[in-house]
C-alpha cells in the first residue's frame, strides 16, 4: 500500500507491522512492491517479532455482552490459565 501510494520505492526494504485491536504483535522486514507485483516479487526478508501463541478465543465470541472492556477479558484469561 505504501508503494502504491508513492511513499516507498519498489524494492526498498521496510519494516511492516501488524496486529489486532489489542495492539501490534508482529514485525517483518519485507521488500516493498506494487500491489500488482505482490505475488511475483514480494519477499519476507526477516521476521523480527511474531506471537508465539495466538489467542484462539476472542472475547467478543466468548462473552455475549462483551463491549470492549479488556480488563474483564484479561481477568477471565488469567483465571482460566490457573
Amino acid at each position: 500500500m505504501a508503494t502504491d501510494a508513492g511513499k516507498v520505492d519498489e524494492g526498498e526494504e521496510i519494516i511492516s507491522c501488524g496486529g489486532t485491536y489489542k495492539g501490534l504483535d508482529t514485525a517483518l522486514v519485507v521488500k516493498a512492491v506494487y500491489s500488482m507485483n505482490f505475488f511475483k516479487s514480494f519477499e519476507v526478508k526477516e521476521i523480527i517479532a511474531k506471537p508465539r501463541c495466538r489467542i484462539k478465543e476472542l472475547p467478543e465470541y466468548k462473552f455475549e455482552k462483551w463491549k470492549g472492556d479488556m480488563d474483564k477479558y484479561y481477568k477471565w484469561k488469567e483465571e482460566k490459565l490457573q
